[in-house]
């Protein structure tokens, strides 16, 4: 069995039946994280989870739906304790996490804010999008050892029209993501 992780229902509205079970998790790290481990908990373990979702757009590279190949804390800033987007005293040093996807290329930040300008770090860091749960859900698989694979429809461009474009977007990517499944990924 495969459960899909999605933030909010009006990002995937309709329910793919058969293998999948959809859990919404909410916004956010802590809320996604949570929602995750508790699920973990209640529930035979899946033998994959997926996450789908909208992402802001940093890089006019990448549009429509993308698989992630890695997940950066965009917004773990502890310096001088540990580089930002790595969490300090952890050992080995505790950053990216990678997906367990063969598609190289496409790394997403995730954060605790919803982005409307820029920020250098990104560039520095190779980020071509933004999201707020994908870290998180990516961290607790790799703690329960459960193979993990996320897909971003970039809903907006993470720009001043962020907020209108996504809302006007949210649910765009939902047949690409089912189609993309009923294709077998």
């Amino acid at each position: 069995m495969i459960t899909i992780c999605v933030a909010l229902e009006a990002e995937l509205p309709d329910p793919l039946g058969g293998e999948f079970t959809i859990l919404y998790t909410g916004v956010g790290k802590v809320q996604a994280a949570t929602k995750l481990a508790k699920h973990l908990c209640h529930i035979n373990k899946p033998t994959e989870i997926w996450n789908y979702g909208t992402a802001g757009g940093l890089n006019s590279m990448v549009t429509g739906l993308n698989e992630i190949s890695a997940f950066v804390q965009r917004d773990m800033m502890a310096e001088p304790q540990a580089p930002r987007g790595s969490i300090p005293f952890t050992e080995p040093l505790l950053g990216d996490i990678k997906t367990d996807t063969s598609n190289a290329g496409v790394r997403c930040g995730t954060g605790d804010s919803f982005v409307m300008g820029p920020d250098p770090w990104f560039t520095d860091a190779d980020i071509d999008c933004v999201d707020m749960e994908g870290w998180a859900l990516a961290y607790v698989c790799k703690q329960y050892n459960i193979p993990f694979r996320s897909w971003k429809y970039i809903s907006d461009m993470a720009d001043e029209n962020a907020m209108k474009d996504w809302s006007a977007n949210i649910a765009k990517g939902a047949e690409l993501f089912k189609e993309k499944v009923r294709n077998g990924v």
